[in-house]
C-alpha cells in the first residue's frame, strides 16, 4: 500500500450520519470535576476482566479515554485501556461489537444526542470487532466511517476534506489479510497532516518531519498489510502540554516502557495494542504537565552521557525529595540478548550499598535489645565467642567490638608494601560463612590494633568487607534468625521495601525483574549469597529510597557507593532533603562519576515537583 498525505481546511456546521457500525459494557454518566488529576491504565485484560475494570473505575468516577482490543490467541480478545478522573460531559462506551452491533449502537447513541469521540477497530479470530466511546457534547459538525478498505478510506478522506472536514481520529486494523479503517471527521479544526500505509522506518521519518515542522501527534494506529507491520497516524498543529510517543513496542517490553513514563510523571492519553507480525505490539501517546521539558531533558542527557562515557549497558536512577519519590527512570537495557529496556521495576545487585542496610540493622538491634555497640565480638562471653575460637597467634581479635566493625576499625584490612589492601572476603574460595570466618581468623592476623587509625593510613585503607560479613553473623547470633530474614522482616517490609532480597550467584539464579550483569567475574567471582551483609542484596532504586526514608536519621547525611564485577551503585542521603540512588549492570566506570552524575541532576533541575510516586 502506498502512503498518503492528507491536509485540512477550516470550519462550518452541519451533521452527517454514516453507514457505520454492539454487545458489551455500556455506561452513560455525567462526571463531576475531579479534585486532582488521576488516571489508571490496564492491558492484557480478557473481556470479562476488562468489564470488571470498567465497572470498578467508572464506579469511582473515572471516565474511559482510550480503549483498544486485540487478538490474544485462541480467538480470545484482550483489551488495553486508559481511564482518567476528570470533568466532562455524559459519556457512553461499548466494546466487543460486531459491525452490525456497532452500527446499532451508533444509531442509538446518535439519536440521544451523543457524538462519537473514539473508535477502535480490531480483529479476533478473523472477525472484525469494535470498541467505541461517545460523549454528549456540542461541537462542530462531524461524520464517521468504519470497515473501509484502503481505497475507500482514501476516497472518504478526499470527500470530507473537500467539504471542509478534518480527519479527527483514525483506527487501522486487519481483517483476514485486508487492512480496514475506521475514521472520525470534524468540520474545521487546526492544520493537520495524516499518513497511512507506512512501515516502521517510513513512519519514523514522517514523525521526525512533521514534529520538526511544529505538528504534534494526535493518534498512531498499527496494523498488518502485505506481510508487514504498517502505521496510520494524524498530526495536528495545535497547542497543548509537552508530549511524547512510542510506536511498535513489543508486548514483552511494554510494561518497562510504561513504567519509565509513569515514574517521570507522564500521563497516558492513548494506548493502542495491535497484532504485529511477531506478536502483540503497543503504540502510546503521553503528556506531562508536572516537569519542565528542559528538566526532563537535563536528567536524560546526564544519564546517557554517563552511560556513554563508561560503556554502561543499563542504568536505573531514583530521586527522593523530602521523603517523596519525585523521579525514577531506567536507561539502556536490562538484558542485551532480549533488548529489554531498564525500568524502575528492575532489580540490581547493589554491591557495598548493602552496608548501609547492615549498619542500620545493627543500630536498630542495639536500640531494641540488650545489644551494645561496645560489646565484644570474639572471646569468652562475647557475641560469637561460642562459635569461633580465638587462635593462639591472633589474640587481638578479642578486642574487636561491634562498633569497630561498623566503623571499619577492627584491624582485618592489611596493606602490603606496595600499598595494596587485602581482604579475607575475596581470598577464601569456599562458600559458607563458618568456613570463611574460621579460615580468616587462622590465616589473617590483624593488620593493626582494633579501634585505632594507624599513622599513614586513610579510612579507605581500612575498609573491610569481612568486617561487615561478621556484622551479619552478629545479627544472627542475637536474633536467632538468618541475617536476611531479620533485616527483611524488621526493616525492609515495614518500609515497603520487601522486594529487596539477597541475590543468587549464577545467571540461572536471577530473580524476577533482575537485570543481567556484564563483567568478567559477574557470575564467577561475585558470590551474593556469601557476600550477604556486605554486598549481597539486590534492589530497585525506588525500594532503597523507601528504606532510606525509614531509617529515622541513623544515616544522615550519608553517602556510600558499591562496585563489583557487573555492578556499580550509589546511595546518597544529601542535604536539602535529597535521597539519590543509582545502579548499573556493569562496572566499567568509577563510582565517583556516578555520584557526580546524580549531584548534577539534583542541582541542575530547575524545579522538582511536589508529586509522590511511592
Amino acid at each position: 500500500m502506498s502512503a498518503h498525505i492528507l491536509s485540512r481546511p477550516p470550519p462550518a456546521v452541519s451533521r452527517w450520519f454514516p453507514r457505520l457500525a454492539l454487545a458489551a459494557c455500556v455506561l452513560i454518566a455525567s462526571v463531576a470535576p475531579a479534585a486532582a488529576a488521576d488516571w489508571v491504565a490496564r492491558h492484557g485484560l480478557t473481556a470479562d476482566k476488562y468489564q470488571e475494570a470498567f465497572t470498578e473505575f467508572t464506579g469511582k468516577g473515572y471516565r474511559l479515554v482510550s480503549v483498544s482490543g486485540y487478538d490474544g490467541g485462541r480467538g480470545q480478545a484482550r483489551y488495553a485501556a486508559v481511564w482518567r478522573k476528570e470533568a466532562g460531559p455524559a459519556w457512553a462506551a461499548r466494546h466487543g461489537l460486531s459491525g452490525e452491533q456497532y452500527q446499532a449502537a451508533f444509531n442509538s447513541f446518535s439519536q440521544q444526542g451523543y457524538r462519537l469521540s473514539f473508535i477502535n477497530g480490531y480483529s479476533v479470530g478473523g472477525e472484525a470487532r469494535y470498541a467505541a466511546i461517545w460523549t454528549k457534547a456540542g461541537g462542530p459538525a462531524w461524520a464517521a466511517r468504519h470497515g473501509l478498505d484502503a481505497r475507500q478510506y482514501q476516497a472518504a478522506v478526499d470527500e470530507f476534506v473537500g467539504k471542509g472536514y478534518s480527519l479527527a481520529h483514525v483506527s487501522a486494523y486487519t481483517v483476514g489479510n485486508t487492512p480496514r479503517f475506521a475514521a472520525i471527521f470534524e468540520k474545521g479544526g487546526p492544520a493537520w497532516v495524516a499518513r497511512h500505509g507506512l512501515n516502521a522506518a517510513q513512519y519514523q521519518a514522517a514523525f521526525n518531519q512533521f514534529t520538526g515542522q511544529g505538528y504534534r501527534l494526535k493518534v498512531v494506529s498499527g496494523y498488518r498489510d502485505g506481510g508487514g507491520d504498517r502505521y496510520a497516524a494524524i498530526w495536528t498543529k495545535a497547542g497543548g502540554p509537552q508530549w511524547s510517543a512510542r510506536h511498535g513496542t513489543p508486548a514483552a517490553h511494554y510494561q518497562a516502557v510504561f513504567d519509565n513514563y509513569r515514574y517521570q510523571s507522564w500521563e497516558p492519553d492513548y494506548v493502542e495494542a495491535f497484532n504485529g507480525g511477531d506478536g502483540v505490539r503497543f503504540n502510546m501517546l503521553w503528556r506531562n504537565t508536572t516537569f519542565a521539558a528542559k528538566d526532563l531533558k537535563l536528567i536524560e542527557d546526564k544519564a546517557r552521557a554517563y552511560m556513554r562515557a563508561n560503556d554502561m549497558p543499563g542504568l536505573s536512577i531514583a530521586v527522593m525529595r523530602n521523603d517523596r519519590l519525585v523521579y525514577a527512570a531506567g536507561f539502556g537495557v536490562a538484558d542485551k540478548d532480549t533488548g529489554m529496556p531498564v525500568s524502575p521495576r528492575h532489580r540490581f545487585r547493589i554491591a557495598s550499598v548493602s552496608k548501609p542496610i547492615t549498619h542500620v540493622a545493627v543500630v536498630n538491634l542495639a536500640n531494641t535489645t540488650s545489644l551494645d555497640l561496645g560489646d565484644e565480638v570474639f572471646g569468652a562471653g562475647s557475641i560469637l565467642g561460642g562459635t569461633y575460637a580465638t587462635p593462639q597467634d591472633n589474640q587481638d581479635i578479642e578486642d574487636i567490638t561491634v562498633d569497630h566493625l561498623i566503623r571499619h576499625r577492627a584491624g582485618f584490612r592489611r596493606i602490603d608494601k606496595d600499598g595494596n589492601g587485602s581482604d579475607p572476603m575475596f581470598a577464601y574460595s569456599g562458600t559458607g560463612h563458618a568456613g570463611l570466618i574460621n579460615w580468616a581468623l587462622q590465616n589473617y592476623p590483624l593488620g593493626y590494633t582494633p579501634g585505632t587509625t594507624p599513622a599513614g593510613l586513610k579510612g579507605s585503607d581500612m575498609y573491610s568487607n569481612f568486617g561487615y560479613c561478621l556484622l551479619g553473623r552478629v545479627i544472627e547470633a542475637r536474633t536467632g534468625k538468618s541475617y536476611e530474614a531479620y533485616v527483611r522482616d524488621t526493616l525492609l517490609k515495614p518500609a515497603g521495601a520487601g522486594d529487596i532480597v539477597i541475590g543468587g550467584d549464577k545467571l540461572a539464579d536471577r530473580r524476577p525483574d533482575e537485570v543481567v550483569y556484564y563483567g568478567g567475574g559477574a557470575y564467577s567471582s561475585v558470590k551474593p549469597e556469601r557476600f550477604d551483609s556486605h554486598g549481597g542484596w539486590i534492589a530497585r532504586p525506588i525500594d532503597l529510597l523507601r528504606f532510606m526514608r525509614h531509617t529515622d536519621g541513623i544515616l544522615a547525611p550519608y553517602y556510600h557507593n558499591g562496585e563489583m564485577s557487573g555492578t556499580t551503585a550509589s546511595y546518597d542521603v544529601r542535604a536539602g532533603g535529597f535521597g539519590l540512588v543509582a545502579v548499573s549492570n556493569a562496572n566499567n566506570g568509577s563510582t565517583a562519576a556516578m555520584k557526580k552524575m546524580m549531584d548534577e541532576i539534583a542541582d541542575g533541575v530547575s524545579s522538582w515537583p511536589s508529586v509522590d510516586h511511592f
